[in-house]
C-alpha cells in the first residue's frame, strides 16, 4: 500500500467518516488499497458492523466522503468478517486459565 494514498484515505476517514460512526458506537478500518484499480477496501467495526442502517451510512457518509476527497478512487469495497485483532483477542480469552 502506498504510504501517501493510505494517508489520504486515513485523513478522510478521520475528518469525515469516524465522527459519524463514533456517534453510533462504531468505527472503520482501512483493510487495503488496490492502487492500480483505484479500489479502497474498508472494514466496519463495532456497532456499525451489524447495524441495519449501514447501507445508508456507507453510501451517504463513507463512499461520498472518500470520492469527494480522493478522485483517484474508482470503487470502495467493504470486507465482512472478523478483523485479525478481534480474532487474536478471542484466542487470548479462550486460552486464559480458568479457575
Amino acid at each position: 500500500m502506498s504510504g501517501q494514498l493510505e494517508q489520504e484515505i486515513q485523513a478522510v476517514l478521520d475528518a469525515k467518516v469516524r465522527p459519524v460512526l463514533w456517534a453510533h458506537k462504531g468505527d472503520i478500518e482501512l483493510a487495503g488499497i488496490e492502487e492500480r484499480a483505484g479500489v479502497v477496501r474498508l472494514r466496519l467495526l463495532g456497532a456499525c458492523a451489524t447495524c441495519m442502517g449501514v447501507e445508508q451510512t456507507i453510501n451517504d457518509a463513507i463512499v461520498a466522503g472518500i470520492r469527494e476527497s480522493c478522485p483517484w478512487v474508482n470503487d470502495v469495497r467493504f470486507e465482512t468478517g472478523v478483523s485479525d485483532e478481534l480474532l487474536q483477542e478471542a484466542l487470548r480469552f479462550l486460552k486464559r486459565p480458568r479457575g
